[in-house]
Order: C-alpha cells, then structure tokens, then sequence
C-alpha cells in the first residue's frame, strides 16, 4: 500500500476565513486517556473552528477539551472542541486536526487571539 503524503494547504477543509494567532497564544489539549494535558500549535483559528498540530493524532468525532492561554492579556479559557478530521501532514509529519468549536468563539474572543 503506497501513503500519499499531502501538505498542510492540501488537508485544509474550513469554509470559515480564518486567522493566525497571536504567537505567543498557548494551546493545551486535555488527554482523555491519560487525563493530562498535552501541548498542541495552533495553525489558524476561526469563529467556527480550530487547526492544531501535534506529534499524535486524537481520536476524531470526540469533543476534546482545550485551554488557549495568552498571559500578556490575562486569557485563560477552556474550550470545547469536535475533531473533525486528522491527517499526517507533510514535511514535518505532525498531525494536522481540523476542528469545531461546539460553540462558535465571539468576534471579541477571536480579536483577543490574534
């Protein structure tokens, strides 16, 4: 079996125009299964949605729990998130989720993330 690896512009799915965020916004992710929270790299938000790298992949169809941090504002909220799909993404083969906030962000919310 031959795996065709896509790039990240390739696996991106959302409708929703969306933004990079601030550089210094954290991300965590709560661990379902280990019941800690892992580190993940925001590659765009949006109102709707969420695309996050990380080393593993999380289960899609589930609603995860993240915590975006964003200290030089005082941000500290925890979300929570559907996966939508996951994908290796080439060249640095980290795991590309494309998810959905279960509900939509405030156009203040999403201001203060970027």
């Amino acid at each position: 079996m031959v795996l065709f690896r896509k790039t990240c512009e390739e696996l991106d799915r959302r409708r929703a125009p969306r933004f990079a965020p601030d550089p210094e916004l954290g991300c965590f992710v709560l661990d379902p299964h280990a019941g800690c929270w892992r580190p993940a790299t925001i590659r765009d938000i949006s109102l709707t949605g969420i695309a996050l790298l990380a080393t593993e992949p999380f289960d899609t169809q589930k609603v995860l729990t993240i915590e975006l941090r964003l200290d030089k504002r005082g941000f500290v909220r925890k979300f929570l998130i559907e996966v939508r799909h996951a994908d290796i993404c080439y060249p640095n083969d980290a795991w590309l989720h494309g998810c959905q906030f279960t509900h939509p962000l405030s156009e203040y919310e999403l201001q203060l993330l970027m």
